[in-house]
This record gives C-alpha cells, structure tokens and sequence, in this order.
C-alpha cells in the first residue's frame, strides 16, 4: 500500500518474521495495511474478497480508511496504528467527517461493542517498552572462508605476510588390483 512508513515496513516484516518461526496454532492472525469501510448496515468492517477497494476509492461517497494493522482477537477484527518518530492520529477529517482516532475507535466499537481495551488503540515506544530510536540489532554469522578449508593448508601467497609455506609432497597410495571384478568393454 502507497505510504507504507520504514517503520510500518519493519513492524510488518517482523510480524512477518515472527509467524515463520512459530507453529500454526500460535501465529498472530494479522493483516497490514488492510483497507476497511462502512457497509450497506452504517457499521465499519474489513473489506473481504469480495470487495473491490478501487470501487471504494472511485465512489466520493463511499466511506474507507486503511489502518496500519487488523488483528483477529476471538475470532473478530481489531484495527489499530503504529504510532513511532513524530507519527500522531490525524486530525484532518476523513470521509466519514470524523477524524482518523475516531474512525479507529468506531470501527473497533462496532465489530467489537461495549470492549473499552480496543479504543485507542495503537503501539507507540511507551506501550512496547521500546527506544523510539532502535539501533539495528548485530548479528554475527560465521562464515568460512573458501580458501581455510579444514584439513588443508592455504593457497600459495595467503600466508600471513604473504611467503609461500613449504610443504612435502604427499605420496600417491598404489592402487591394489581387484581380482574378479569384471571388465566393461563398450564398442
């Protein structure tokens, strides 16, 4: 989706990241950047397969927003927004005439009625006990190198300080003769 934020590219990879580790029963059912508008019934909902969403946007009247996530809590959708580095709740009006917290907390009142820990709802660096400014994390990967191969010596002129060691010439073993072992001959 157009104005996907670095950080809301991060946060979907590792949701993303996440649920690749895990087992099946313990994935968080999340979907990022999933369009939502009000039904032909005045209450806001995801949109389905059967939504077209380019039918939403040409329609003037027709009334959507796109939260930064949708997660399915008991088996209902649960929007909500990341909130990182100077990023707020809009107050512009959207086109439902509300504003976008608004909005939010509708559509998380009418799909989830009466459940007070769904209204502004949103992850900020004080809710995930996180610096608002992380440093990537390092990671060190070993890496052989394809000239220290176990069990040889290096390469002519990879010796620390660039002199050749000298080494012994391996004998060859002989080959012992196979007695009954037949002959392919191939015309």
């Amino acid at each position: 989706m157009a104005n996907k934020s670095a950080r809301d590219k991060c946060f979907e990879e590792a949701t993303d990241a996440y649920n690749d580790s895990v087992p099946d029963n313990e994935k968080i059912k999340i979907d990022h950047q999933k369009p939502w508008g009000i039904g032909d019934d005045g209450k806001w909902r995801p949109f389905g397969l059967l939504d077209r969403l380019w039918d939403w946007i040409r329609d003037s009247d027709a009334v959507y927003r796109v939260p930064d996530w949708t997660v399915e809590i008991d088996g209902k959708p649960v929007a909500g927004d990341n909130k990182f580095s100077g990023d707020r709740f809009q107050n512009r009006p959207g086109r439902s005439g509300n504003n976008q917290q608004t909005d939010q907390n509708q559509m998380n009142e009418d799909q989830n009625p009466g459940k007070q820990e769904y209204q502004d709802l949103n992850l900020n660096p004080e809710k995930c006990k996180c610096d608002d400014n992380p440093k990537p994390q390092e990671v060190y990967v070993r890496v052989p190198s394809p000239f220290m191969v176990p069990g040889t010596t290096p390469a002519p002129g990879t010796v620390p300080g660039g002199a050749t060691a000298p080494e012994a010439v391996p004998e060859v073993p002989e080959i012992p003769e196979f007695p009954g072992i037949p002959e392919f001959v191939f015309p």
